[in-house]
């Protein structure tokens, strides 16, 4: 917890002391009056889920729409306000309690093949400290799917299938993407079964959650897939992931260096992955999200979307567990640009 607490207050502090020297980016296209330190992270998507949660969806063909946005997390945020009133302050609070609870379930299921906590623990300290870390702590959804995601996981090493799946229904109530956790859940059934049996139908309660939501924007807009086509409005459709690198041009040298390095590091903990031969089905996990995070015609927001993928930090923990060096080195690298990231989207630049 003393982690969590130091790395939130790191973020604020950074935040707040380069909003009075940086100049702003083109978020600011005019002036803003910040009430509170959370106003420095109240960004682009955040915008859109208060909105749901405020005044429901809204669905205009061929234009930027909430349609877009899953509903679990505004549900949730929606459910707090007759506790806490403001919707903003509500998707803060949430969203931290969601890190805080994916901390403690990849804690846990670190620790179900690895005895030694100080890896459990490394993964947790290196996940907190991740460059694009603050995107657990606003109101977005990467709060509310870690904790999803590795609770489902760890039910899955198990064998409770139906928690698993429990879980898997709300990830694919979350984002579009989050039904794809049936293929590593599926994968990680038959390598601990080794056979089909009856508890292999809850893995059927997963998609429900995608098909619940389609079959309410169909009823609400007359459009099952109104979410696809409001996000085609951004510019996200799917695309060869060739297609999708090759987006890269449209920006400056640094924002370049920035995708395509984020993209080579994960690739590189995805190979390590494979070399300590950890849990299969973590490594069809990352790899068949990273696949999806690069198939969706834009680079932007890769930061935020592979911060979900928790095998990374188990990776990371193994490379600084076995070497100190290395691990000093990811700490400082990790710092310096959570310092950098957090400076760019509390200003109000490309961070989506």
């Amino acid at each position: 917890m003393s982690i969590f607490v130091i790395s939130r207050l790191l973020i604020l502090f950074i935040g707040y002391l380069s909003s009075l020297v940086i100049i702003k980016g083109e978020f600011f296209k005019r002036p803003v009056i910040l009430h509170s330190l959370l106003d420095l992270f109240y960004r682009w998507d955040s915008g859109w889920y208060i909105s749901i949660v405020k005044q429901g969806y809204s669905y205009i063909v061929g234009r930027e729409s909430s349609a877009a946005f899953f509903p679990l997390f505004p549900l949730v945020v929606k459910a707090l306000t007759f506790v806490f009133k403001n919707p903003v302050i509500t998707g803060f609070i949430a969203s931290n309690v969601f890190f805080i609870l994916g901390a403690f379930y990849l804690y846990k299921l670190i620790l179900v093949d690895y005895k030694d906590y100080s890896i459990a623990f490394r993964a947790v300290f290196y996940m907190m400290i991740f460059p694009s870390t603050f995107f657990f702590s606003v109101p977005y959804t990467e709060g509310l799917f870690i904790f999803l995601v590795t609770a489902c996981f760890y039910y899955a090493v198990k064998q409770k299938w139906l928690a698993a799946s429990i879980f898997g229904f709300f990830l694919s109530l979350t984002k579009v993407f989050g039904v794809l956790i049936a293929v590593p859940l599926i994968a990680e059934y038959f390598l601990n079964s080794g056979r089909i049996k009856k508890d292999i139908l809850w893995l059927l309660l997963i998609p429900m959650g995608l098909i619940l939501y389609m079959g309410y924007t169909c009823l609400r807009f007359g459009d099952a897939f109104a979410f696809y086509h409001s996000a085609s409005a951004w510019g996200v459709k799917f695309a060869p992931i060739l297609t999708t690198l090759a987006d890269v041009k449209r920006y400056s040298l640094f924002y370049r260096w920035v995708f395509l390095g984020t993209i080579g590091i994960t690739s590189i903990l995805i190979a390590y992955l494979i070399y300590f031969k950890v849990r299969m089905s973590y490594i069809i996990y990352a790899v068949s999200f990273f696949i999806m995070f690069l198939s969706i015609n834009i680079l932007e927001g890769i930061e935020r979307y592979i911060i979900v993928l928790f095998p990374l930090y188990l990776s990371l923990s193994l490379i600084g567990t076995k070497n100190r060096f290395l691990d000093i080195c990811i700490i400082l690298f990790s710092t310096a640009f959570l310092v950098l990231f957090t400076v760019l989207f509390a200003n109000g630049y490309w961070f989506t």
